[in-house]
């Protein structure tokens, strides 16, 4: 028997709510609600007030079931099809549902994965309740080939009593946002009056950002994500993933790795890296700059579980108080699922709050990095206060460089101990260039040719830059600066007169042997008592 073409309750109806949070509505238990284990209506009133963190965390659990359902494309619409009131719609191409999946999955704890600790999901709590937190009002599709349901979930109805269990989906008419994919499911968000924003832009950003964080393991190798029809793209706290807005940050030291054995006694690892942002090319950028991206008011913790980040803060540092440098490093905790009661998950999956076996295990050695981290980063300011005062030696080199005979051509590039220093030189458009670095050797100095230009090195852990040059580099006197700048250039010119030695063995043996040999008589003399 064909089934009968119905239009969905409501779906031509235009809403025209405040998005102004609302009061819940509680009422009075009855007579005969009295030992009732749950009073429904009271219950859906207090659960709109679950304390998500935000309107991205509520529709990240939208996004979670359609991952688990086997998507590989989620899009959001915000739409506005009043000037009073905004819709959302996520829609997947995910297997579908039955009408059966359809009623659980609109019901409290109805998951067909309840405990699962293989993915995302695990208590069948994330679809009601996310909808629940930010409109009153949803309504669920799903279709497997041309065949379209439909049922919904009505804050309304529940309170006035008329509701009391999930209707059965029923056919419907294909709306608009179903797409073209021959499977999946579309969730529709009607009088939301709980959103963070009431501006549609300002929503808009919020999402685009927020998303892109929650999911940036994911965009790009198993989801694509958009938003309004733009893709999201990853938004990476720890800015070493390539294709993310902001990139630049590289890792530090390798990932602490624990094996641990859930209460259960089903094993698990936590894993957790650490990153370093680039000071030397963002110190620069300015307050509002630096909070676009996300370097200031920033969380350097972020806590991922199965991929997903659910919360980001201060965490696991023992001791240590947070300072301004902290602000230019980051720290990533991954864990699996198994050890969920470990790190204390909430049922929202947005926030964690850790036993303190954890915490004994975890924030000894997380804390030492964090130290490390910041005592780098301090030094690292340090230096580039030395940096801006011997830019005045680069420019009266250079300015010098057009009356002293050519250096001898580089015929190829010398294997060095500081290969690594090369990419973080910067530019290669001056004859001459000086930067400080922390030398494997104990030289006091060392260069490096590249193309027409000089790169001098200078040890910041010998006793003439760390006593007397750096000390001047970093003064706030005038006077000191000058002598920086003259002492500098002296280096320069010791460099600059071994570099043009015509012959390259005497340059690479006795030039380079004379050298080492100063260093250390110079760095002994420094060192007498």
């Amino acid at each position: 028997m064909k089934a009968r073409q119905v239009s969905p309750r409501g779906a031509r109806r235009r809403a025209v709510v405040s998005s102004e949070p609302t009061t819940p509505t509680f009422r009075k238990p009855r007579m005969k609600d009295v030992g009732r284990l749950v009073h429904v209506e009271n219950f859906f009133s207090a659960t709109r007030d679950s304390g998500y963190r935000s309107t991205s965390f509520a529709m990240a659990e939208l996004v979670d079931n359609a991952i688990q359902a086997g998507a590989s494309r989620v899009t959001i619409d915000v739409l506005t099809p009043s000037k009073d009131g905004i819709e959302i719609v996520v829609t997947d191409d995910g297997a579908g549902m039955s009408a059966r999946h359809m009623q659980q999955a609109l019901a409290f704890g109805g998951t067909t994965r309840f405990g699962d600790r293989s993915s995302l999901g695990r208590f069948g709590m994330g679809l009601p309740n996310g909808v629940l937190s930010q409109a009153r009002r949803a309504e669920l599709y799903s279709w497997r080939g041309r065949q379209v349901l439909w049922t919904y979930l009505d804050f309304d109805e529940v309170v006035q009593g008329t509701y009391v269990t999930i209707p059965s989906p029923k056919r419907v008419v294909p709306p608009d946002f179903v797409g073209k994919s021959p499977q999946g499911s579309a969730v529709r968000l009607l009088k939301c009056d709980r959103l963070d924003y009431r501006r549609r832009s300002s929503l808009l950003t919020r999402l685009e950002h927020d998303l892109g964080r929650i999911y940036r393991h994911f965009i790009g190798t198993r989801l694509k994500l958009t938003l309004n029809g733009k893709k999201i793209p990853p938004y990476d706290p720890l800015c070493i993933q390539k294709n993310a807005v902001v990139n630049g940050g590289r890792l530090f030291g390798d990932a602490l790795r624990y094996q641990l054995t859930s209460i259960s006694g089903a094993p698990g690892e936590v894993v957790v890296r650490f990153a370093e942002l680039p000071v030397e090319d963002w110190h620069g950028l300015t307050n509002s700059e630096k909070q676009k991206l996300g370097l200031t008011r920033s969380s350097p913790v972020s806590i991922v579980r199965a991929g997903r980040e659910i919360d980001h803060g201060w965490y696991f540092m023992g001791s240590k108080r947070r300072e301004n440098y902290d602000d230019w490093w980051r720290c990533e905790i991954a864990f699996d699922p198994t050890l969920d009661e470990f790190f204390g998950i909430t049922n929202s999956k947005q926030r964690i709050v850790p036993r303190q076996a954890l915490i004994e295990t975890l924030a000894s050695d997380i804390e030492q990095v964090a130290r490390a981290l910041n005592s780098r980063v301090r030094r690292r300011f340090e230096m580039l206060k030395v940096h801006t005062s011997l830019r005045e030696a680069e420019r009266r080199a250079a300015s010098a460089d057009r009356s002293l005979p050519r250096l001898p051509p580089v015929r190829r590039r010398e294997a060095t101990a500081y290969e690594s220093l090369l990419d973080d030189l910067g530019r290669q458009d001056a004859p001459y260039l000086v930067r400080v670095a922390e030398l494997t050797d104990a030289i006091a100095f060392d260069f490096v040719r590249r193309d027409n230009q000089l790169c001098l090195l200078l040890n910041s852990r010998h006793p003439i830059f760390r006593d007397l040059l750096g000390p001047l580099a970093s003064s706030d006197l005038d006077r000191d600066q000058k002598w920086a700048t003259l002492l500098t250039m002296l280096v320069l010119a010791t460099a600059r007169a071994e570099a043009s030695a015509a012959n390259e063995a005497t340059r690479r043996t006795l030039l380079r042997d004379q050298r080492r040999l100063w260093s250390d008589v110079s760095a002994a003399f420094y060192n007498a008592v």
